[in-house]
């Protein structure tokens, strides 16, 4: 690679391949080539450029444009769960479709086991009732479980310590 290095006059230096901070070989020219102003160019190295970044990096000689706002020290008050509507629906739901479920799948187990009658009118309390039970509950387990899961799962993440 030469030493005499072409940057382009449009970028920032700092930027481009084979910039080394202090060289003094970048261009200062203004690449509209209109006006007197010449281009602003940085006097930044890289690594200070990524200290910018960094919100525990120390201060930099950046440009008031560039500076980084101070974290802030407090934490954000976490969201409370404890007037939460939906959080008791819930705790209401889960139980209700988990103990729905599993009574309606012995319902319909019972139902199978019984017998089935020659009545036309028995046969929908005794084959088509328990079958469409027999499709739902187990969903209706499953989605009891889930909401169970959530909902106790909403509670651990939002749990602090007493301090």
């Amino acid at each position: 690679m030469s030493d005499e290095r072409d940057f382009d006059p449009r970028f920032d230096p700092a930027f481009q391949r084979g910039y080394v901070a202090g060289n003094g070989t970048a261009p200062t020219q203004n690449p509209a080539g209109q006006g007197s102003e010449p281009t602003p160019q940085w006097t930044n190295p890289p690594q200070a450029l990524d200290a910018r970044a960094r919100p525990d990096a120390p201060a930099m000689d950046a440009p008031a444009s560039l500076a980084v706002p101070a974290a802030h020290p407090t934490p954000e008050p976490a969201v409370t769960l404890d007037g939460n509507p939906w959080v008791r629906v819930l705790w209401v739901i889960a139980p209700v479709f988990i103990i729905g479920g599993v009574v309606g799948q012995t319902w319909s187990q019972s139902r199978f086991m019984g017998g089935v009658t020659s009545s036309a009118s028995d046969v929908l309390t005794s084959y088509v009732t328990p079958t469409i039970a027999q499709s739902i509950c187990p969903w209706m387990i499953l989605t009891g479980l889930a909401a169970l899961v959530g909902v106790v799962f909403l509670h651990a993440v939002r749990w602090r310590r007493a301090e």
